[in-house]
């Protein structure tokens, strides 16, 4: 039971359940987990997409599945919390067979069935030491002031410490 008084959510089947709907991209299985009027928030490296009723996500996720399918996504999910409305998951992975990708998702229900989803995925992840990373060529695009405040700190902290 949780404050609400209703029984707590099974991450960890809905988890493995919406990892092989992922794996599989099976599309009909993922946008009937939807409430007629949910809502989504769906933001893919800096690209967001705000979705309202099921057949706006069902549009946009029949697109990212397939991708999945062509592109072979494999990941791995995990949950980070669950009580009786809303999951809260991580993923790991990537297309064929890389495992540079992550993510974060809230999956929040009513009545059996998802009235909102939030899906931050990062496509390209790498450690902080590659030399990709280290460039910050993205920021550097996107928020200039920002990758030189990094760089300007990052010089200080190394002249201090060395």
């Amino acid at each position: 039971m949780t404050n609400t008084g209703l029984q707590a959510l099974d991450g960890h089947a809905f988890a493995a359940n919406a990892e092989r709907i992922t794996n599989t991209a099976s599309i009909h299985e993922w946008t009937a987990l939807y409430a007629p009027d949910a809502t989504a928030e769906w933001v893919i490296d800096g690209a967001r997409q705000h979705l309202v009723g099921r057949t706006a996500i069902n549009a946009a996720a029949t697109e990212l599945a397939t991708l999945w399918r062509t592109q072979h996504l494999r990941v791995t999910k995990t949950v980070r919390c669950a009580d009786a409305t809303t999951i809260a998951l991580t993923w790991t992975g990537g297309f064929h067979n890389e495992l540079n990708q992550a993510g974060t998702e809230i999956w929040t229900f009513r009545d059996g069935l998802v009235t909102h989803h939030t899906m931050h995925a990062h496509l390209d992840v790498r450690d902080h030491t590659s030399i990709l990373a280290r460039l910050r060529l993205r920021l550097a695009v996107t928020a200039p002031r920002i990758a030189l405040a990094l760089t300007w700190q990052r010089a200080r902290r190394t002249a201090i410490a060395g």
